[in-house]
């Protein structure tokens, strides 16, 4: 069985004014032990699910490109002999363009990774100081130039829009900036402000200028549909945006509902129709791997109308749409059978529409894409 492999990795120089993502600062001292502990998880859940190969491996955080090319090299080495990789295999690196090297870009490429995601998030340096990022954009430059020197030829660049005091001229300066850049892949997620982070308590005590409102964010999305268009990036899920071929295939294994595994601090699976997630304490985590015991904080099997409802919440995403006749030989229903009259009302209203098999969003249909899922529910 193909799966999609995620290697979490917790650590970073400083944590973003609006990450609650499992990552700790100043823990980097750790990384042997927990390349260690990752090791442990890796041959255990090889174990537990029997023959699997990666198709996808994904390696996020927290700022991965903080480990040096060897630690990298001994990780995905742990990974190959658990898991061994599919020959045509995707291997991601998330990165963050201030702590990226020419040594260890090289020495990543030659452990194998080919493709690189880097979290330019803005151009504006008063934009990356509020969202408490550590680098600027001649970092973004450097990165990107640094990598191609590396050989990479698959590169993505993360962009966040709707954030404290971005203008729409600072949006389109920010799509012109990333896009001279030639990334062969767009990202661009609306900023969520979280509870309980630095951001959501700088806004509540106006110590950070307002966010933009609906009418402002919206435009900065269709300014992002229009300059990707433009520059050859076709949209292929509501936030991504990719040349021909080069879609992130780990994430659309996530999007289709195929089956992942997480290793690592607070990482998650589906797996044999079960969901499950580490702990998200560090020291906890290390020490069932040392203990050799799960680190599982929650592990559910997941219902059929449960399954049903996420194929169709996620594929959704995907401007293809659902695959209804994957969904048909799966489930031993058609999406029309099992969702009735409210699919075909929101055919008729003109926010879903089928094109042959796949039922998709219309453009209409992403602007309310939750009021759609919340009919169909």
């Amino acid at each position: 069985m193909d799966i999609g492999l995620y290697i979490h990795i917790p650590f970073c120089i400083q944590k973003c004014a609006y990450c609650d993502f499992a990552s700790f600062p100043g823990m980097l001292q750790s990384a042997d032990a927990y390349i260690e502990a990752l090791s442990l998880e890796l041959r255990a859940q090889a174990e537990r699910f029997g023959a699997c190969r990666a198709a996808t491996v994904f390696v996020g955080g927290g700022t991965p490109t903080l480990l040096t090319g060897a630690q990298l090299g001994r990780l995905l080495d742990a990974a190959r002999a658990s898991f061994p990789f599919a020959p045509d295999a995707e291997i991601t690196l998330e990165g963050n363009p201030g702590t990226l090297t020419r040594e260890n870009l090289r020495a990543y490429r030659a452990a194998g990774v080919n493709r690189l995601s880097l979290g330019m998030q803005a151009a504006q340096d008063v934009l990356l100081e509020r969202l408490g990022r550590i680098h600027r954009m001649p970092d973004v430059v450097a990165g990107v130039r640094m990598a191609r020197e590396a050989g990479f030829d698959n590169l993505n660049l993360d962009l966040m829009y709707g954030l404290p005091g971005q203008t729409r001229a600072d949006w389109a300066q920010t799509l012109r900036a990333a896009l001279d850049l030639a990334p062969e892949h767009l990202s661009c997620y609306a900023l969520i402000v979280e509870d309980g982070t630095r951001l959501a308590l700088a806004l509540r005590e106006g110590r950070m200028p307002p966010v933009p409102g609906e009418e402002d964010e919206r435009a900065m999305y269709d300014a992002a549909i229009q300059a990707a268009r433009a520059a050859g990036l076709a949209q292929y899920e509501l936030s991504n945006f990719a040349r021909p071929g080069r879609a992130c295939r780990h994430n659309l294994t996530y999007w289709e509902c195929r089956p992942y595994l997480g290793v690592g601090l607070a990482a998650h699976s589906y797996m044999d129709g079960r969901r499950f997630g580490n702990t998200a304490s560090i020291g906890a985590y290390m020490t069932c791997m040392r203990e050799r015991r799960r680190a599982a904080q929650e592990d559910e099997a997941i219902g059929e109308d449960e399954r049903m409802f996420e194929r169709v919440m996620l594929g959704l995403r995907l401007t293809r749409g659902v695959d209804g006749a994957r969904f048909q030989t799966d489930f031993g229903l058609t999406l029309s059978q099992r969702f009735g009259e409210p699919l075909a009302r929101m055919v008729r209203a003109g926010l879903l529409e089928w094109d042959g098999p796949f039922l998709r969003l219309t453009r209409r249909g992403m602007d309310v894409q939750n009021a759609v899922l919340v009919e169909l529910m």
